[in-house]
């Protein structure tokens, strides 16, 4: 079987930036879908998430746009200004697990309302110029909602479901529910694309080999701490030494072009501090060697910490 990867939306991480710069190092990865766009009234959009999905501007890796909101007016109007652009297909965002998000009923936080989820997905059906993917967790508080969420999104004609199989209150805690999983995985008609804790390659081997009918895989974070999984998962291998470069001129790329986006040095510090949480998961005792950069705040210092913890000679944490 032929497997395709998906670049997992990423709030901050997986932009327009990150998936140009992943894509000119690295090979393997087929296709992103976008952190989320948020649906506004009058079809409006934030400037910097709309700037994300710009075709003109998404040539090195294809992008699909994914849409956030529970007003299926303000949905449809997004839609269909992202299909004008030329996207055949955008994602509706149902599984982001963020209390901040649930609570205002978006998100995962819909799930738990199948009646009002179920009239959304009629409304931006019928509604829409394209076609609809979707991005789910099992539920928002318990994996039995998901009894009532499978026939739901097979009433509908979407071009596929991406199943993160936690609930929406797990956030990132404990493992996916394989089992559950794998006892729902029948009864769902659409193409499923599989998201949750892929970190390696035995990883992806054995949930290839327990779900054999699955061809598209979706990976988030691990991306970022191990670059190199889509490519090994499409056969290719790397030496230590190699992962080492590459894995420097990827946090150097990535770093010079916030340098040229952001405004002070400060924000790009913060920024690359965050990339860090997963850049360190590429170390040997990484919490050990990031936590010198945890206080850097000058951008020339930070730069100096790097080369030296590139270099094997990790800084010592004032």
């Amino acid at each position: 079987m032929t497997h395709r990867l998906w670049l997992a939306p990423m709030q901050g991480y997986t932009e327009l930036l990150f998936r140009d710069v992943y894509a000119e190092i690295f090979s393997g990865m087929d296709v992103a879908v976008s952190p989320f766009i948020s649906a506004l009234p009058e079809g409006r959009s934030k400037e910097r998430e709309w700037n994300d999905v710009l075709p003109d501007l998404n040539t090195k890796m294809p992008v699909i746009p994914q849409m956030m909101g529970n007003v299926a007016d303000d949905l449809v109007l997004l839609a269909n200004r992202l299909y004008d652009l030329g996207h055949p297909v955008v994602n509706l965002n149902l599984g982001c697990p963020y209390k901040m998000v649930a609570k205002k009923k978006k998100g995962s936080g819909i799930l738990c309302f199948p009646d009002e989820l179920d009239a959304l997905l009629e409304r931006l059906v019928g509604g829409m110029k394209g076609r609809l993917s979707i991005k789910t967790r099992l539920g928002r508080h318990t994996r039995e909602e998901f009894h009532t969420l499978v026939p739901i999104y097979n009433r509908y004609p979407l071009e596929d479901l991406t199943v993160h199989p936690r609930t929406g209150v797990q956030m990132y805690k404990g493992g996916p529910d394989l089992d559950f999983f794998e006892v729902m995985l029948p009864e769902i008609t659409h193409r499923v694309i599989y998201n949750g804790d892929l970190w390696s390659l035995s990883r992806f081997r054995e949930l290839s080999e327990r779900f054999p009918s699955i061809s598209d895989w979706m990976i988030g974070r691990w991306v970022i701490s191990n670059p190199f999984l889509p490519a090994e998962i499409k056969g290719e291998r790397f030496d230590e030494e190699t992962k080492l470069q590459l894995l420097k001129r990827f946090h150097d790329a990535i770093y010079e072009r916030q340098v040229a986006r952001l405004d002070g040095p400060g924000h790009v510090t913060s920024v690359m501090k965050a990339f860090w949480v997963y850049f360190k998961d590429a170390f040997d005792n990484g919490d050990r060697l990031f936590k010198p950069l945890r206080r850097i705040t000058d951008p020339a210092v930070y730069e100096a910490a790097v080369e030296q913890l590139f270099a094997g000679r990790p800084p010592v944490a004032g």
